[in-house]
């Protein structure tokens, strides 16, 4: 047991100095950011810009929730050379200072100016978001944002734990709890950490390392198995993130896709750098599926190893490399098909565009998925080398696992012959 902490440490202090390497680099964007901070500048327009922004501070903006107690037919409502989808709903208000009131007002179902993207109609029952704007003279306007999905998310999360103890039992509870902490630490340190400014990939690679050796001890305990899971998955993820380092520098990655270019115009305090976001990103997406890979790997070596305890170190690296090469084939279908799928819209909107696909392989947003998948495979094939590897040298002496015998008389436990 001792060696399997040494192997264990040495390898944690090796990852440590691998990730203070990116800890240590600045960020330029936050020092660009702090410089421009330092040394403001006011100018008429800042003036202007001001005024305009205290004028519409007037005006009281609440979001909240409510509930569609009456629903008319959509109908066409054109302005100009615009022709939208329009509901006209009454709603509830459900929470927050004006819980209880009704409003009346149009849900505009079209997403885009010719009307080919439109939302579901609202049936009564359903819950919308609102946001009330009332002005200073007492009038109030009630707009509906968005369908509240909050709640049929959190149901459907429910009966997917609930499959999980139904179909796995006291693993299965097991398997909750390592899911819960993952859900945990990735939104206490990965998230919360890269918001508050942390360094995005030292962070995703400290989450993963927490992520792989907590899971495995609540599901598995703490021996030779779980250890050469955790080694082997770290290994492989770290060779992901490295694969993708690499490339995304090569191509020339900025990482601000269609979404995130919109959604940094409304950021004022806060500059990410969406480089490193997309290394962590690749990061957390490769490390269930070596998760996955190592832990079959070490189970399968040490059920060989229970059955024949007499098996060389160099017979369990091969029967690992023979048990991984079956594994990869899936797996990597697994991740390619996972990123195929998210970007299947995509896809069929640029061939919409008569883009061929050369021309769609250069876009950012299309080659982002093509180099999280390829890196994240290749986060997977390096794991079934190390993981097999590493059980094997913890495994080299050939030591006899305990074993009860079938014939037991008085207490006492028989030769079997």
């Amino acid at each position: 047991m001792k060696r399997i902490s040494i192997i264990f440490i040495i390898f944690l202090l090796i990852i440590s100095g691998f990730t203070n390497v990116f800890a240590t680099v600045p960020d330029e964007t936050q020092q660009d950011a702090t410089t421009q901070t330092e040394t403001p500048q006011a100018t008429p327009q800042d003036s202007t810009d001001q005024e305009a922004h205290l004028i519409e501070r007037e005006e009281k903006i609440t979001d909240t929730t409510a509930k569609v107690i009456e629903a008319k037919e959509v109908r066409e409502v054109v302005t100009g050379t615009v022709t939208d989808k329009v509901q006209e709903v009454t709603i509830e208000i459900i929470e927050g200072p004006y819980i209880g009131e009704e409003f009346t007002t149009d849900y505009t179902l079209s997403y885009d100016i010719d009307g080919k993207i439109l939302a579901y109609e609202l049936d009564i029952g359903d819950k919308v978001i609102v946001q009330i704007a009332e002005s200073p003279d007492g009038h109030i306007i009630a707009t509906v944002q968005d369908v509240a999905r909050a709640d049929y998310i959190f149901g459907m999360f429910a009966v997917f734990l609930l499959s999980i103890v139904v179909i796995g039992g006291k693993r299965g509870v097991k398997a909750i709890i390592g899911l819960l902490l993952t859900i945990i630490l990735i939104y206490f340190i990965l998230i919360k950490g890269i918001f508050k400014g942390d360094n995005a990939i030292f962070t995703s690679i400290l989450t993963s390392m927490l992520v792989i050796v907590g899971t495995f001890i609540v599901i598995g305990g703490l021996n030779k198995k779980i250890m050469t899971a955790a080694i082997g998955t770290l290994g492989g993820v770290v060779s992901a993130g490295l694969m993708a380092l690499i490339f995304n520098n090569i191509a020339k990655m900025s990482g601000a896709c269609e979404d995130a270019i919109q959604l940094s115009i409304n950021m004022s305090t806060i500059n990410f750098d969406f480089r490193d976001l997309l290394f962590a990103g690749i990061i957390v997406s490769a490390l269930g599926a070596c998760m996955d890979v190592g832990m079959s790997i070490a189970s399968s070596l040490d059920e060989i190893k229970m059955k024949n305890p007499d098996i060389t170190w160099l017979e369990l690296l091969k029967s690992g490399m023979n048990i991984g090469r079956d594994v990869i084939g899936t797996m990597t279908n697994t991740l390619i098909l996972a990123y195929v799928g998210g970007s299947l819209t995509l896809i069929l909107l640029f061939m919409a565009c008569d883009m061929n696909i050369i021309e769609i392989l250069n876009k950012e947003t299309i080659a982002e998925q093509i180099v999280s998948a390829i890196a994240g495979s290749m986060g997977v094939v390096y794991t079934v080398p190390i993981t097999s590897f590493i059980y094997a040298i913890l495994n080299r002496d050939k030591l006899v696992y305990k074993k009860s015998s079938e014939n037991k008389l008085d207490g006492r436990r028989s030769l079997k012959i």
